[in-house]
Order: structure tokens, then C-alpha cells, then sequence
């Protein structure tokens, strides 16, 4: 890794620019055709005498100079095998730009069989220098070991533990975090809690409403090409009530808000942490569950509902749609079979679902947002975890609960 490769403009009256390029070729040139010649490149002197590369600087060293110096200093000591000295007695400023020419220099010198010598240094350049250890920089980091079976086992599993145990302490935290909502709803946060509930619900009107009224439409024509070779088509309305209110309502909104908030979430916490506000919390007092996380599992659990109200509407709407342009089913018949075969507990035990989703959903964004580590690829992989884990779990999660409705 070069250590100088910087983008700087060029200061006014400073000696660095394109004239020093030229001038410091032409010095080289002069070099090879004379034993002695010195050849002044504004605030460098190069000298070459009985195998010795004497360079004189006069000119500032530091980051905005940095790339065209070390461009003239590698064109003087191109090819040269021997001793190079820097003379850097008459430098007027001096910092890590100028060390890192002095170290990119005389690694340079160092691979092609030259040794740099600096002389005339100040004991703050001697000092600056000094705490530099030019082998670990330009070290090539060791190959790292192959991982055999085992190991990978077993650093896997360690994962899985850790996981587990950071799951178990969040959601105790969760629950504590609830219960003091519950019985100090003063302490609640009520207006960011508003303000995730607008961002959850009412900003996720619009893409619920396409999604449910799409899959009323799909379930209903699926159904449709199957019932009408029985003759059975008024039953279109069952299947569609039954699947909309049950499960494809619940499941598609509960999928939609992990996919929204869930990530929305992850990604907010996962900035703060990496950025060390939610240290600052923490240092100032203040628990993060009832500062960060509770208002957002009350938002989604309050708006998920609301929204599974409306994705039921518009599923059967799609599937009205369905029935009358594409069976010549009338509209009355189909809404007087919908409302003989879906019951109110169809539509309650959709709604007791997403209470559950949305209480995953927030949990896992939350809780993926505070195991962020540091930089921006970290926050990525946090928010892509959670949303694979939320909808993992509310699949499972609907799993469970359909055997529990089905024995109730």
C-alpha cells in the first residue's frame, strides 16, 4: 500500500506542483551524464558524489506536498542501489505527510539494495519517525490457517450459544420494558411512539393495499378454475373469506412490515450503535430498551392489526372483482355466501396473529440493530439478518398458531 497516494490541491507559494516534476527529471539526467552535478528543484538540492545520493530539502514536507515530492524523490533515486542521505536540516514544517515519504523512500531504497541515511533532523522529526515501526507497516499480513472441520464445528456452535444467550437477555429485557409501559404509561415515549406508528401504518397503506387486493384476485382465480368445472362456483367467496382472513392477510401484512419496519429498525439502532449513541445512552443513564425499543414494539403492535384490517378488506374486494368479471357471479350472492361461511372468529384469530408478528418483527430488528459491530457493512448484514430472521419466525410463529386454532 502506497503510503502517499493522497488527493490534495495545490496551496499558493508552496513548492510542489507540476514544475517540480519536470525539474526534478531533469536533475536526474543531469546525474547520469556528470560525477557531480547538482541540480536545484525549488526546495530540493540533489547531489550525486562517489556513489552517493545526497538530497537536500527546503521545502515543506507535509500532505499537501506529499505525492509530488515523493514523485522527484523517486526520480532521483531511480535505479540507485547505493547510499541515499536526506538532509533535512533546513525543513521548515514537518508531519505525517512528510514521515510517510521518508518511510515510503526508504522502503523503495530498501527493494531495489539502497539504505536511506537521514541527516540534519530536529529531535521532533527524530521523534516523529521513531514511533513508526517501518517493518509491521510494510509487513504482508500471514496467511490465515485453513479452518478444518472441527474448528468450523465448533466456532458454529460457539455462534449458536452466543446467539442464544444474547435472545434470551433481549427478550428479558423486552419483557421488563413492556411491563413498565404497562404499569407507568407516562414513562412510554408517546411521540416517537406516534411517529413509528405513522411510519408502520399509515406509510405502509399503499403497498398492503397492492399486495392484499393482488392476492384476493390470485386465490380467487386459482379457486375459480377448479370450482367451475364442479359447478361449484358461488364457493369461490368461501375459499377466498376463509384464506384472506385466516392466513394470507395476517401472513402477506406481517411479511410486508418485516421487509419495512423490521429492516427500518435494524438499520437505525444498528447506525446509532456503530456510531456510539447507544453508548452514550447508557452512559448518561438512560436504559435503551424503554428509550429505543419499546416505542417500536408498541407502534407495531398497535398498527399491524389495523393493518391486517384492511389487507382482509381489500383481498376480498380483489376476489369480488374475480367473481363478477370473470364467473358472472353477482355481487349480493357473493357477499351474502362470504358472510354464511367467514365467522367473526376467522377475522380474531388473524388479528391475534399479527399481535405476535409484530412483536417479532420489532424484537428481532431491534435486537439485530444492537449486535452491529463497526462500519457501514456491518449495519448491511444487520438489516438483512433481520429481516431473514423475522420472516423466518413469523412463518414458524403461524405454524404454531394454526395447530392451536385447529385443536381449540
Amino acid at each position: 500500500m502506497d503510503l502517499v497516494t493522497f488527493h490534495y490541491s495545490h496551496l499558493p507559494g508552496e513548492p510542489c506542483g507540476n514544475q517540480l516534476n519536470s525539474l526534478a527529471a531533469h536533475a536526474a539526467m543531469q546525474a547520469k551524464a556528470a560525477k557531480q552535478q547538482t541540480a536545484p528543484v525549488n526546495g530540493l538540492n540533489i547531489e550525486k558524489q562517489d556513489g552517493v545520493v545526497r538530497i537536500r530539502v527546503r521545502q515543506r514536507m507535509d500532505m499537501a506536498c506529499a505525492p509530488t515530492l515523493m514523485a522527484a524523490l523517486r526520480d532521483a533515486v531511480c535505479g540507485h542501489s547505493g547510499i541515499v542521505e536526506l538532509d533535512l536540516s533546513q525543513v521548515p514544517y514537518f508531519d505525517s505527510g512528510g514521515g510517510a515519504v521518508v518511510l515510503r523512500l526508504g522502503h523503495d531504497l530498501s527493494q531495489q539494495g539502497g539504505e536511506l541515511r537521514i541527516v540534519g533532523a530536529n529531535p521532533a522529526i527524530e521523534g516523529l519517525l521513531s514511533l513508526v515501526d517501518q517493518q509491521a507497516v510494510f509487513a504482508q499480513p500471514p496467511p490465515e490457517p485453513p479452518k478444518n472441520f472441527v474448528l468450523k464445528v465448533g466456532e458454529g456452535s460457539l455462534q449458536v450459544l452466543r446467539d442464544a444467550y444474547e435472545l434470551i437477555s433481549f427478550t428479558g429485557e423486552l419483557v421488563i420494558g413492556l411491563w413498565d409501559a404497562f404499569r407507568h404509561p407516562g414513562r412510554v415515549r408517546w411521540r416517537e411512539t406516534w411517529l413509528y406508528m405513522e411510519r408502520t401504518g399509515v406509510d405502509g397503506v399503499p403497498i398492503v393495499v397492492l399486495i392484499s387486493f393482488l392476492m384476493g384476485l390470485i386465490t380467487a382465480f386459482q379457486a375459480a378454475v377448479q370450482l367451475t368445472q364442479f359447478g361449484a362456483d358461488i364457493f369461490v367467496a368461501n375459499l377466498v373469506g376463509l384464506s384472506i382472513t385466516r392466513e394470507l392477510g395476517p401472513l402477506m401484512t406481517a411479511i410486508i412490515a418485516a421487509g419495512r419496519s423490521g429492516a427500518a429498525f435494524a438499520a437505525e439502532i444498528g447506525t446509532m450503535k456503530v456510531s456510539e449513541e447507544v453508548d452514550a445512552l447508557t452512559t448518561m443513564g438512560l436504559d435503551r430498551t424503554r428509550f429505543l425499543v419499546t416505542p417500536k414494539v408498541l407502534a407495531l403492535v398497535v398498527m399491524l392489526p389495523c393493518l391486517t384490517i384492511v389487507a382482509d378488506l381489500v383481498g376480498i374486494l380483489g376476489g369480488l372483482v374475480v367473481a363478477v368479471a370473470g364467473m358472472d357471479l353477482p355481487a349480493p350472492v357473493y357477499f351474502r355466501q362470504l358472510r354464511a361461511a367467514v365467522t367473526a372468529w376467522d377475522v380474531i384469530s388473524g388479528l391475534v396473529k399479527t399481535v405476535a408478528f409484530a412483536v417479532l418483527i420489532a424484537g428481532v430488528g431491534c435486537l439485530r440493530g444492537f449486535q452491529a459491530s463497526t462500519g457501514a457493512e456491518s449495519v448491511g448484514r444487520i438489516t438483512t439478518s433481520a429481516i431473514v430472521a423475522a420472516i423466518f419466525l413469523i412463518i414458524l410463529a403461524d405454524a404454531v398458531f394454526t395447530v392451536i386454532f385447529h385443536y381449540w
